[in-house]
């Protein structure tokens, strides 16, 4: 058996240093309750004279470790990334245990498995609103729905301070003056800025359902007006713009659609194959273009359906759609028309729109009569559109 050295000394009354082979350390407080600093942590040493009995634990353990020691029973946070990671840590996004983790998931297995889902369900929701954006296309005949009226409630008076016989007496009543005119001066100003936003809004709202209403009579301002409130508030699932043109007797109109570009159709497609992580399935360079065919198509059946619902004194829409493509010649980047079709108000409503869903933009288009050109690879050629003329 090997002997140890060990020695304390008193500094002063309930501090002493203790002296051994493993190192020097301090002791502070009374001998029955005593904190003890030293190179291997800071402890609480406890203990009942004469007894024997004596308590010792460690007190400066980082918060996390005592957390690992013991089972961990605080809110947890379970999220999905983008890559289709699931990510469980606690409600500071602090890495918790493996074992925790591993019990987490034991325990929220059905719940985990409903968040997957409805991640997956999100990623390919940017596919779906793609291939179905000719959708909400309204049926001939039906009017947008006017903004609806303001809703945002008044802001409440302040409560009225006034200076009571405490407020004379600790000569605080002008401070309690001064802060009522100051609430009341922020309550007027709210008040106003309350009073010209639901001003402004009806004033737009009026304006509109005056647009729709004349634009049905023919009054060619109020049709720009009302399409324009139309075309802008259409959620394109990705960056789309429109530019249109009436004839001269304002029966046909000629838009112009900025299609969005291929490379911004999403490439895969996300499931959730209960493995606790999502699997992702990427779309091949030929479904791709099929996909990017297909919105083009959707766009110009969704804006020609927009127009014939809005403006009963349509009878043929010239719609045609350009994407931009790099002019390997030139290095420069061209606007190259692939789409360009005629539509007479006829022809748009043998369209069964009670079965829309099972409406195909590209058949349908195409049997208009459609100017378009794909080579093998299902890939847009530049086309020639039609011209204004052939709306006469």
């Amino acid at each position: 058996m090997g002997f140890r050295f060990s020695k304390r000394i008193t500094l002063v009354p309930g501090v002493r240093l203790n002296i051994s082979g493993s190192g020097v350390s301090t002791s502070i407080g009374p001998r029955g309750l005593s904190m003890t600093i030293g190179r291997n942590g800071t402890y609480l040493n406890a203990g009942l004279p004469g007894t024997g009995l004596s308590y010792r634990e460690r007190i400066d353990r980082p918060a996390r470790q005592r957390t690992a020691a013991t089972e961990y029973t605080g809110p947890v946070k379970i999220k999905v990334t983008d890559e289709g990671t699931l990510l469980i840590t606690d409600i500071d996004d602090q890495p918790l245990s493996a074992a925790i983790v591993k019990r987490v998931k034991a325990q929220k297995e059905q719940d985990i498995q409903q968040l997957l889902e409805k991640a997956a369900q999100t990623i390919n929701r940017d596919l779906e609103d793609c291939l179905g954006v000719h959708l909400p296309t309204p049926r001939p005949g039906s009017l947008p729905a006017i903004p609806a009226p303001f809703s945002i409630e008044a802001p409440a008076m302040p409560v009225q301070l006034t200076p009571g016989l405490v407020d004379r007496m600790l000569l605080r009543a002008a401070k309690v003056v001064r802060q009522a005119e100051s609430q009341l001066a922020a309550y007027a100003q709210e008040l106003a800025e309350w009073q010209a936003t639901r001003d402004a809004h009806e004033f737009e709202r009026t304006e509109i359902e005056k647009a729709f209403r004349l634009s049905a009579k023919g009054f060619s301002a109020q049709m720009e007006k009302a399409l324009n409130y139309v075309l802008s508030g259409i959620a394109w699932p990705k960056d789309t713009r429109v530019a249109y043109e009436f004839s001269q007797d304002v029966c046909g109109i000629a838009l112009d659609i900025d299609l969005p570009d291929e490379s911004d159709m999403p490439r895969r497609i996300a499931q959730a194959t209960g493995n606790g992580r999502l699997t992702f399935k990427k779309r091949t360079d030929a479904q791709a273009r099929r996909d990017f065919v297909a919105i083009c198509y959707g766009s110009l059946f969704r804006v020609t359906g927009e127009v014939f619902a809005l403006l009963p004194g349509i009878g043929n829409v010239l719609v045609s759609g350009y994407i931009q493509r790099d002019d390997a010649a030139s290095g420069t980047v061209e606007d190259h028309y692939v789409i360009s079709v005629v539509i007479s108000r006829s022809q748009w409503n043998s369209l069964n729109f009670d079965r829309l869903s099972e409406i195909d933009p590209v058949a349908a288009l195409d049997n208009f009569g459609a100017r378009v050109k794909l080579d093998r690879s299902a890939r847009f050629a530049a086309i020639t559109p039609l011209p204004m003329s052939a709306l006469d």
